[in-house]
Formats: C-alpha cells, structure tokens, sequence
C-alpha cells in the first residue's frame, strides 16, 4: 500500500461549461499539472451519442497513461430501475465503456433502491470484468441513506462468492438525505473505497458545493473515521491556476494521514 493516498479530481470541479466545450482530454494536463494522481471522468458531461463517446474513451486512456494518472468512471444512472429491480443492461454497458476507458472502478447511484437485491445476477454481471462497481450517496430521496447502504452491503456480504462492491462516500451528499455524514461514516465505513471531499452550504434547493474548510460538516470528523488509505477525491469548483489547485490537491492529501495500521487495511487515520 503507497505511504500517501491518492487524490483524483472531478471533472465537474473544473466547471461544467469548460468541460462540455473543451472535452475530458483537456483536463488530463490540467489534473496532472496540479500533482493529482488520478481524474474521475464524468460520462454526464459528454454531449456525444454513445458510440462517439466510446470513442472518446478509448482515446482518452493512453492519453491519462501518458500523463500517469489513473480513472475513475462515474455515470449518473442507478443500480436500479424504478420497480426496483435491478439495472442490468445500462450497469454491463457502462461496465464496458469503464473498461475502454481503463478505469478500475465504475461509480454508479443506488437511487430506487426498494430494500431488495438480486444478488446472484449482480453476481454474474461482476464476475466477467475487472472493473469494480462503486455506489455513491446521492441527492435523491432514495438510495441516499445510512439504513439502506447497510441493508445493501449486508445483502451482498451474505451472498457467496463475494460480491465486488463498494461504496463512494460523498461527505456532502448527506446534507441532502438530512442524515449525519459523521455518523455515517462511523456505520459504513467498512464498505468505502472512494471518498468525495465537497462542503455544503445553504439550505434546500438552495444548497451549493464548497470547499470542505468552507462547509457545515466537520470534514476531519468524517475522514477520522473512514478507511485512511482509500482514494479521495475534489468535488468542489476549483479556482484558476497550477498553483492554486495543486494546493488544493495537497490541502486534501495532508488533512488525513494514514496511520500505520490504516496503511494495513484499518478503519483509522490520524487528522491534523
């Protein structure tokens, strides 16, 4: 396990309308320039028909490669269809496009989630791919709370073999599910391999991503009890310039370090 964790920046954190006239590709240097280790490449912000966005995938891989730095793959679609049941057709495409793209992980939401699973055909759906599936806490009614990422995760533990799924942790996100993100951090944090580093501000319909610093949840809190070794991630608008973001990067690589016994694989890390 590396002594320091990895830190990918969200395509978003750059502004939305700079990725949809520039492409992905132009944040690769940008990422990279900054001293991040990895960019979170968001399959929303792509105005191409599906087969062009392939395309762009696939190119898009040698090029993070060239600039050392790893993918994650975020796509907006549920794990689930509104009857609940699960989404099996969008979830081995976007699994596909995940590995042109070359990314380990697949980050999807859980929204719809009806407190059932069909655990042996998610199974079968995970067995034929490297890629691991990630599901995030979302801004939406459903599938955004603590009791049913533990009915999830518990539904998949039971099943054997092991189910290779995992959680994005979105430290945010919480504020919208009216849910306490410290306290639930404490209950999933042995499912976590992904954290999303945003404050909130506001109230409602009017709540805005800030930096963490700037938000209402206590973002050391959080991290203290979270895996200290997983990956995290900026979610948040980043302002201009090399410098300013690679101190970003940094301020999130140094808030956390992991202890010793998080490096072999505990629940704990060590705040400044």
């Amino acid at each position: 396990m590396p002594s320091t964790m990895d830190i990918f920046i969200v395509a978003s954190a750059y502004g939305v309308d700079f990725v949809q006239k520039n492409g992905h590709a132009a944040l690769v240097p940008l990422a990279a320039g900054a001293n991040a280790n990895g960019l979170e490449i968001r399959r929303e912000l792509f105005l191409r028909a599906d087969d062009e966005i392939a395309l762009e995938l696939a190119a898009l891989k040698p090029l993070l490669a060239e600039h050392g730095l790893q993918a994650v793959y975020s796509a907006p679609e549920s794990l689930f269809l509104p009857n609940g049941d699960l989404n099996l057709q969008e979830l081995i495409t976007r699994l596909g496009e995940a590995e042109t793209l070359g990314a380990a992980t697949l980050k999807l939401q859980m929204h719809r989630y009806a407190g059932r699973i069909d655990v042996k055909l998610l199974q079968q759906a995970l067995s034929d791919t490297p890629v691991t599936l990630l599901l995030e806490n979302g801004q939406q009614d459903s599938g955004s709370r603590i009791t049913e990422f533990a009915s999830f995760f518990a539904a998949c533990k039971a099943y054997a073999p092991a189910i290779p799924v995992a959680m994005t942790f979105d430290i945010g996100n919480w504020s919208w599910a009216g849910e306490n993100a410290i306290e639930a951090a404490a209950a999933l944090a042995p499912h976590v391999r992904y954290i999303h580093c945003k404050g909130v501000r506001g109230e409602g319909m009017r709540r805005f991503t800030v930096a963490p610093d700037d938000g209402s949840v206590d973002w050391h809190a959080c991290l203290s009890k979270l895996p200290g070794h997983v990956p995290r991630a900026i979610e948040y608008p980043l302002p201009a310039g090399e410098d300013a973001q690679a101190a970003h990067v940094e301020r999130l690589r140094s808030a956390c370090k992991p202890t010793f016994a998080a490096l072999e694989g505990a629940n704990a890390c060590q705040c400044q």
